[in-house]
C-alpha cells in the first residue's frame, strides 16, 4: 500500500513539473512573439513617419533609438551578420549631425545648388549586393559585398534623365579600425564596413547609350549598420554619426533596378562625351533662337553646361570638402 502511495506522489509531481515546464516555454515563446510583433509594428510606423513632407525628427529619433537598442541585442558575431544586409534599398530619411552636410548626392541634390535649379530628384538609393553583381571580379580581395549608391534625376517632365552611380567594394572593418575613436565617432559594431567607391559614373539619358562616363575622384566611406530587418536598415556614418534610414525595395521595383544595365554598359571616353555635349548645346541654342522653344532649349543648354563643367573639373558632383576623398587617398597610400 505504501508503495502505491509513493508511486502516486511521483506521478503527480512529474505531471506538475511537466506542466510548469510547458507553461514556462509557452510564456517565453509568447513573450518573444509579442516583442517581435512590437518591433514589426514600430518598423511600419517609422516608415510611415518619414513619408510626410516635414517628418517629426524628435519622434523619429525615439523610434530609431528603440530599434537600435534591439540591434545591439542581436548576435553581432553571427556568421550571417552581413548576409541579411543584402538587398535593394531606398534612402528614406537622413539626419545629419553637421550643419550644411549633404551626404546623399553631394552637389547633385544640394537644394541651393545649380543642379537642383535644373533637375528634380526622382529617388535616391543605396543597394547592398552580393560580390561580383556588377563587376566580373572583386577589386578588393577582402570584399564581402558591393555597395551601389544611385541618385536619379530628371528634367522636362521626365524627358531628360540623368543618373549618378557610385559603385564600391564593401570590406569589414578590423577591431582596430572600429575602435579608433580618433577617426570614428564612437566604437562601431562588428557590422561596420568601409565602402571603397570608384569614381562616380554620370549617365545622361535613360539607356546611357550616348553619354556614360566616369568622372571625379575615388572615395572611401565608413558605414555601420545599427539595425536591420526584412523591411528597413538603419545605417550610421562612421566618421560623422549621421543616421540613415533605408527602406527595402521589392525586387519588382523597376526604378530600383534601373542602375544595373546602366552600370554594366562600358563607360565612354571623354572625347566622345564632349562631342555629345557639344551636340546637345548646339541643339539647345537652335531650339531657343530659331524655334522659340526657350524653356526646353534653355534647360538643355544649362544641363550640358553643368555636365561639361563637371567634366572639366573632374569632380563628378563630389563636393570640394568631402572627407571621403581624403580617406580614400589615405587608404591607397597604405
Amino acid at each position: 500500500m505504501a508503495i502505491l502511495v509513493e508511486v502516486a506522489i511521483l506521478v503527480v509531481v512529474s505531471f506538475n513539473s511537466f506542466h510548469l515546464c510547458n507553461s514556462f516555454q509557452f510564456s517565453t515563446w509568447s513573450a518573444r512573439k509579442h516583442l517581435c510583433c512590437r518591433y514589426a509594428t514600430m518598423t511600419d510606423e517609422i516608415l510611415e513617419a518619414v513619408k510626410v513632407d516635414r517628418p517629426d525628427d524628435d519622434k523619429i529619433k525615439i523610434m530609431l533609438g528603440k530599434l537600435e537598442q534591439k540591434g545591439q541585442e542581436d548576435d553581432e558575431n553571427a556568421r550571417d551578420r552581413f548576409e541579411k544586409l543584402i538587398g535593394l534599398y531606398e534612402v528614406s530619411y537622413v539626419k545629419t549631425t553637421l550643419k550644411g552636410d549633404n551626404p546623399v548626392g553631394g552637389k547633385w541634390t544640394r537644394k541651393n545648388g545649380l543642379a537642383q535649379k535644373i533637375l528634380k530628384t526622382r529617388r535616391t538609393f543605396q543597394h547592398i549586393l552580393p560580390v561580383n553583381s556588377t563587376v566580373t571580379h572583386k577589386k578588393d580581395s577582402e570584399s564581402i559585398a558591393e555597395a551601389v549608391n544611385v541618385v536619379s534625376l530628371d528634367a522636362l517632365w521626365g524627358w531628360a534623365r540623368l543618373t549618378v552611380i557610385l559603385r564600391g567594394d564593401v570590406v569589414p572593418l578590423s577591431l582596430e579600425e572600429r575602435t579608433n575613436t580618433s577617426r570614428v565617432v564612437q566604437p562601431l559594431t562588428t557590422r561596420s564596413v568601409k565602402a571603397l567607391f570608384d569614381p562616380p559614373r554620370i549617365i545622361l539619358g535613360k539607356t546611357g547609350r550616348f553619354f556614360n562616363v566616369n568622372l571625379g575622384p575615388a572615395t572611401s566611406v565608413l558605414l555601420d549598420t545599427l539595425y536591420c530587418d526584412e523591411k528597413l536598415r538603419i545605417g550610421m556614418g562612421g566618421t560623422s554619426g549621421t543616421r540613415f534610414l533605408f527602406g527595402k525595395c521589392p525586387s519588382s521595383d523597376a526604378e530600383a533596378n534601373e542602375f544595373l544595365p546602366l552600370l554594366k554598359r562600358p563607360p565612354a571616353s571623354k572625347k566622345k562625351v564632349l562631342l555629345v555635349l557639344g551636340t546637345v548645346l548646339s541643339s539647345s541654342i537652335y531650339s531657343t533662337v530659331r524655334l522659340g522653344m526657350r524653356f526646353t532649349g534653355g534647360t538643355l543648354g544649362l544641363l550640358s553646361i553643368l555636365v561639361g563643367s563637371l567634366l572639366i573639373t573632374s569632380s563628378g558632383g563630389i563636393e570640394r570638402d568631402d572627407r571621403s576623398v581624403q580617406f580614400r587617398k589615405e587608404e591607397q597610400a597604405v
